[in-house]
Order: C-alpha cells, then structure tokens, then sequence
C-alpha cells in the first residue's frame, strides 16, 4: 500500500500550479502558501473527526521532546512553499517539477550520510541522471544569456523549494516512532499556518485584490486538500517503503503536470523540457530495478 499512497500523492501533488494559477489574480503568493497551510489543517482536522481519533496518551511528553524537530519540519515547509508559490506566480504551472529531483537528490544525500543507507554505482547514476534532467528543462534551448536572468532565479526558487521540502519528509521520519502521523502534520501545518500570516499581513495583502471567483474557491479548497491529505498519506507511505523510494515515486508528478499545463492553459512544452522528464524517469528506473533485485 505504501507505494499506491505514493502515486495517489504524486497525483494530488501534480496540481499544484494549476491551482496557484486559479488563485493568483486574486491573492499573493504569500496569501497562497497561508491559505494552503490553513485550508490544509481543517481536512486534518476533519479526518481525525472522522476517524474519531483522539490524541494519544504520550502525545504531550512527546511534543515537548520532539518541539524542535516539528517547528523545523513547520518552517521548513513554510520556506518551501514561499519559494515554490513565488515562481509559480510567474513561470508555467509545471515549473514546479524542478522541485522533485531536488528533493530526491536531497533524500538520497541524506539517506546515506544520516541514515547510513547504501548506495551502489548505478543508484548514483541514477541521481546524475536526474540532475542532467533538471539542467536541461532549466537550460530549454534558451540562449546562454538567458539563463542569467528570470530563468535562472525560477530553477533556484524550485531547487531550494524541493529541498527545503525534502527537510519536511526526513523530519516525518526523524519522529515517525513518537508520533502519529495525524497529528504530527497537524502541528507543523498549524505552526506553519501561523507563521505564513506574518508575510501577507506584513505586506498588507490578506484582502483579495478582487471578487474571486468559484474557480480560486475551489482551487483554494483543492489546495488544502492535497497539502493536508496528501501529506498524511505520505507520511503513512514512509514506513512501509525504503527512504529512498518516497521521493523517487513523487516524482512520477512531473507527467501529470505537464498533462494539465497543455490541457487546461495551453502552456508550452519543449523537446528540451521532455527530454530533461525521460531523462529523470531513467534515473528513476535505474535505481527502483536496484531495489528490487536486492528484493525490497
């Protein structure tokens, strides 16, 4: 099961651009990253209703031992989300998948430098492959000039958004033992809810520059869904699948995206974009054929 929640989360996650496009006439991405984190905390809120899910009984010795790691997870994401909205706002709805290779090529780092994981040659040529990839959709046949400018400062807003969001998922997995996964996302979001109103009320933006319209509504609920659900079924896939393989089949999104930027805003997609994406799918199948031949 961990593998199908897996590929139900990349799905989810795969319509984040689309949904900042609906919401960005009427918000700022500042605005967007609070309503996601706040939207995001009432589906878990409601899923713990419904599951009638009380707090466990070692909830508060735990959250006093583990205050640090969840307000690090908290800002982590927050940061993610600030840099991934920014460049959303600005470039194609798909550009957030240069978010996904970053954070596996994070995970992978620290799989094997903090949780002592192995890996072989191929499993490195593995992560080349996704690097190549995303030099080549950030590259997309562009002059050279070109890439010091706009370009070049969405690819660093995605890279240093996918790993600060591969910081969130090695933080579920620092506390995966001492909490459970509900509650665990329903204190970083809460915390970083709160920390993402300072932004817009700092700027003066929490009003919507207009009327929005059914279309930002139901984006800005969809929105929190897939931040508060599809985080809880990711971190319910982390225990039951290696480390490693968490960001490998997330990154699966990237063919959803580029589905729904051609489908619903007739976004432009390269050779250059669609030979980086095979050339990230290699990586992906070069190191999940690893892993099952060592039968995992």
């Amino acid at each position: 099961m961990g593998y199908v929640y897996l590929v139900m989360v990349a799905l989810f996650f795969s319509f984040g651009g689309t949904s900042v496009k609906l919401i960005r006439p009427y918000f700022s991405p500042y605005m967007i990253t609070f309503l996601r984190f706040f939207v995001a905390v009432f589906w878990l809120v409601g899923l713990k209703a419904v599951k009638r899910q009380r707090f466990r009984a070692d909830f508060w010795p735990n959250l006093k031992k583990h205050w640090k790691w969840l307000a690090f997870g908290a800002c982590a994401k927050l940061a993610a989300y600030l840099m991934e909205n920014a460049a959303l706002s600005v470039g194609v709805s798909y550009g957030n998948i240069l978010t996904q290779p970053a954070q596996m090529i994070l995970l992978t780092i620290l799989g094997v430098t903090v949780l002592r994981e192995k890996m072989s040659a191929a499993k490195w040529a593995g992560v080349a492959c996704c690097i190549i990839g995303i030099l080549l959709i950030s590259w997309n046949g562009l002059p050279l000039d070109a890439l010091a400018g706009e370009q070049l400062t969405l690819t660093l807003l995605y890279v240093f958004s996918g790993c600060c969001a591969g910081l969130f998922v090695f933080t579920q997995k620092k506390i995966a033992q001492d909490f459970d996964i509900l509650d665990s996302n329903l204190c970083m979001f809460a915390l970083a809810a709160v920390l993402a109103l300072l932004f817009p009320a700092g700027r003066g933006e929490i009003l919507p520059k207009a009327q929005p319209d059914l279309a930002c509504f139901a984006a800005v609920i969809w929105y929190g869904f897939v931040t508060g659900i599809g985080f809880y079924l990711n971190a319910k896939a982390i225990p039951l699948v290696p480390f490693r393989m968490v960001a490998l089949l997330q990154s699966t999104m990237v063919f959803f995206a580029l589905a729904w930027g051609i489908l619903f805003f007739r976004e432009p997609v390269s050779v250059w974009i669609v030979s980086g994406a095979v050339l990230f799918v290699v990586g992906i199948v070069v190191m999940q054929r690893r892993e099952k031949a060592k039968g995992v």
